[in-house]
């Protein structure tokens, strides 16, 4: 959390900037250390996010988006691995289908589902997930804070 005495210290974000915070959370075959998990995110968005490690992306629970959600967080990634390379074979695969509902069910609570950013990530090509994470930041920025009312 950012406080005031925080924001004296670095220098003042323009007015209209907006740094989302996000939940992100990433399957431990693909993306092994949450601390390099971190490093691929935008500098002031990692500072304002937390990042949890999962055996599986299929281990993912709705639960864990939505409480994320309830905390305030702008938006919640998950980073599985590519599909056919799962660890536990088909485990992406239900992830896919869990976060693809969750989505829907997210729109008819009102909330865009654009919040949660699913990506299939390979532990070979760094380059692609940090992409793929710097155009899901832009699209939270593009949508702005989450607000209860979103």
């Amino acid at each position: 959390m950012i406080t005031d005495e925080k924001l004296s210290e670095e220098s003042a974000p323009e007015a209209d900037e907006f740094t989302p915070s996000l939940a992100v959370f990433h399957c431990r075959w693909c993306q092994p250390d949450s601390e390099h998990v971190r490093g691929m995110l935008p500098e002031k968005v990692s500072d304002r996010s937390i990042v949890g490690r999962l055996n599986c992306s299929a281990r993912m629970e709705a639960e864990f988006g939505i409480k994320a959600f309830g905390e305030g967080y702008d938006g919640v990634v998950v980073i599985g691995c590519e599909m056919g390379e799962c660890h536990y074979r088909v485990g992406n695969i239900q992830a896919e289908r869990r976060l693809t509902l969750l989505k829907e069910i997210l729109a008819l609570a009102g909330i865009y589902p654009e919040r949660l950013g699913v990506f299939w990530a390979s532990p070979f090509d760094e380059d692609s997930t940090r992409r793929a994470i710097a155009d899901y930041v832009e699209t939270i920025r593009s949508i702005g804070p989450f607000k209860d009312s979103d």
